[in-house]
């Protein structure tokens, strides 16, 4: 007993130490963007090849076709297998009748018993059959009854066109979390966006990818109906509906011009500045491969497309103005310079008066071959009641439909099948295949051999020592892990070490279960390290949706990764760490890992092999929680796209045979113990 209370007084009386010094931290100065700024650098090597790979295709129409052609490939990949197309089982609400035009409220299936609910405009004057627009809307709470895109589809049916409006999923009647009384229980859309397609992720899909195949089924609908030219048909939307257009443009060729307002900026001009957006507005690995915003609109190439943008937008002007200039040059080596245009407007985000004239105007230009002047009318005019507007007598599918499948569903799908092909991989793979999978699924890069470190404080108590130390992780970037290691004076050489890694950093040694203590009194020495994202290396910036890895966790994805990939690599950077720190015995060094680094630990094992024990705390134990559940909290820190078709994180301990594994306390997808 005297012993152990003698070992905590050290603790405290070297944690008071600690936090007399200069700094409790190991990295003097400000480190709230440390993490960020370093991510960013890694983005930039992508950014960096890619406009060399850029100029390289300028240089004739061949070298533009060739780097199209490269383009669709990858896209197509991502996209892969599309779902069936059903019949789409319209069911009409009642006309509006308005000079000029009629408004009709519409839903129809998109997959059997997951319904789009939408409005048909369609001009009463005229000769059909008319040149269509269709619109998929931003985020906004009232969707396709937004009063902006309410005067856009008025405007371009004054103009001759018939037009779909619909709601995405998670918006306008489509939302997918209601409360007691049926009211949307987040805004928007974008926060169920995000949410939700953590679950696609692990199945290799993700928001972005569900809303192109609803996108897709509502070309379908306009192509299928009897007053619509299917020859000309384009899309124009605004904002996060300007993202989804860009993205449908690339994808189906049906579509012969689009205008994405307020929304290119290229990827990089944006992480440097507001940083990622929801999941419907990107796909994992893009900037590693080379791929920016303007990339998509390439892809569709040559056919017409007019970029508009506001110069107040919080998409940066400066990244919209470089996009179009690369895509223009492009267009000019293509022969098609008349093709692209790009129309900027003195006001901040959103479809304004101005943007929407110019929408309608170019699609006027390519599709009915009259490029004049379009004004808007003052009295115009819009529903302030929506209710006129709504397609279900509810406002909501979920509750209009007992049978509606949710995009949880859809989810929970995906990840019956993803067993399928995860049990088949595994029984019929190695264990050194399995693991190379892996590792190229994760993005896994072998960290060095032995890693450099610095001694930046020794603190010296009565038979204890703690030493404050920076461990390489990317020299080249000043990027270092910040560690604490802690040596009983009297210890036998070669000793045991424990590595302890945790969310709240290297400073979990003196807050965990007295597993400091209890290795101490046997001999062992501990390293407590702050990974990726974790204390001192934490990103400033608010939790984000539900998850306080957002901004971080977001940029890894760009970068074809995820932060648990990064989390994984540092812990076996810290155990290489002790091929130069002399005293530790190499083959009985033990792994502790609680909350979100628990999956990351669980990796690191199975691509380090020989952690004489491995023990994760605090964590989810299956993926398959995530990608079946209706809503989860902070779990992007350990999504890796794709996963489930081949592992989870169940499997990992077998890919590590030599290693003891513990599992305790798990935990489920809102953090709650299990019971």
């Amino acid at each position: 007993m005297r012993k152990t209370f003698l070992i905590l007084l050290l603790l405290f009386v070297c944690a008071d130490s600690l936090a007399q010094q200069d700094s409790p931290k190991n990295i003097r100065g400000a480190t709230g963007t440390m993490q960020n700024e370093w991510m960013l650098k890694r983005l930039e090597k992508h950014f960096d090849k890619r406009r060399k790979d850029v100029g390289e295709a300028l240089a004739s129409k061949e070298k533009i076709e060739e780097r199209q052609q490269w383009l669709r490939e990858w896209y197509n990949e991502k996209v892969g297998i599309l779902p069936p197309r059903p019949p789409l089982n319209p069911v009409y609400g009642k006309k509006i009748n308005l000079e000029g035009y009629t408004i009709q409220p519409v839903i129809f299936e998109s997959r059997p018993a997951h319904r789009v609910t939408a409005l048909l405009y369609l001009p009463s004057t005229g000769t059909a059959t008319y040149p269509a627009v269709y619109i998929p809307c931003g985020h906004t709470t009232e969707s396709k009854a937004f009063e902006q895109y309410q005067k856009a589809a008025r405007l371009f049916a004054l103009n001759g066109f018939a037009v779909l409006v619909a709601d995405p999923v998670c918006q306008g009647e489509r939302y997918q979390y209601l409360d007691s009384e049926g009211k949307p229980l987040t805004r928007e859309g974008t926060w169920m966006h995000e949410i939700l397609g953590h679950g696609l992720l692990l199945t290799g899909c993700n928001t972005m990818l569900h809303e192109l195949f609803d996108n897709i089924r509502c070309i379908d609908f306009l192509e299928q109906h009897p007053m619509v030219d299917p020859n000309r048909i384009a899309v124009a939307g605004n904002s996060g509906g300007g993202a989804q257009a860009t993205y449908l443009f690339a994808f189906d060729d049906r579509i012969k011009v689009a205008v994405p307002s307020c929304y290119i900026a290229t990827t990089e001009k944006k992480l440097s500045t507001i940083g990622a957006q929801d999941g419907c507005q990107q796909l994992w690995g893009e900037v590693e491969a080379g791929i920016e915003e303007q990339d998509f609109l390439l892809m569709a190439a040559p056919r017409p497309v007019s970029i508009v943008a506001a110069s107040q937008d919080f998409f940066a002007i400066e990244g919209t103005r470089k996009a179009y200039d690369e895509l223009k040059r492009m267009y000019e080596g293509l022969g098609e310079a008349e093709k692209i245009s790009l129309s900027v407007y003195d006001f901040k985000h959103g479809w304004h008066k101005p943007l929407r004239e110019e929408s309608v105007r170019w699609c006027r230009q390519w599709l009915m071959n009259d490029p004049s002047p379009v004004v808007e009318p003052d009295d115009i005019g819009f529903f302030e009641n929506i209710s006129p507007l709504l397609a279900t007598g509810t406002g909501q599918v979920l509750t209009e439909y007992k049978n509606e499948r949710l995009l949880a569903d859809i989810s929970l799908e995906r990840m019956l099948e993803a067993r399928k092909k995860r049990n088949l991989f595994l029984n019929t793979h190695s264990r050194k295949e399995v693991i190379d999978k892996i590792r190229v699924l994760t993005g896994y890069q072998e960290p060095m051999a032995r890693p450099e470190y610095l001694i930046k404080e020794t603190i010296r108590d009565n038979g204890f020592i703690v030493q404050k130390i920076l461990v390489e992780r990317d020299k080249e970037n000043g990027f270092w892990l910040p560690v604490l290691m802690f040596i009983p004076d009297k210890y036998k050489r070669p000793a045991p070490a424990v590595i302890l890694v945790g969310h709240q950093g290297k400073e979990y040694a003196y807050k965990q279960d007295g597993r400091l203590q209890e290795a101490l009194n046997k001999g062992k020495i501990v390293v407590s390290v702050s990974l990726s994202n974790t204390r001192e290396l934490k990103d400033n910036r608010k939790s984000q949706y539900d998850n306080v890895d957002y901004w971080i966790g977001k940029l890894c994805f760009y970068e074809g990764r995820s932060l648990l990939t990064y989390q994984a690599e540092e812990i076996v950077i810290i155990r290489r760490f002790f091929q130069r720190y002399r005293g530790v015995k190499r083959k009985n060094i033990s792994l502790y890992a609680t909350g979100s680094t628990g999956p990351a630990a669980l990796h690191a094992a199975a691509f380090e092999q020989g952690f004489r024990r491995v023990t994760v705390s605090g964590c989810i134990e299956s993926w398959e929680d995530v990608a079946s559940a209706r809503y989860s909290k902070d779990q992007i820190s350990n999504i890796v796209p794709g996963a489930l078709n081949y592992y989870d994180l169940a499997n990992l301990a077998s890919l590590a045979p030599n290693s003891i594994f513990e599992i305790l306390d798990p935990v489920d997808v809102m953090g709650n113990l299990k019971k």
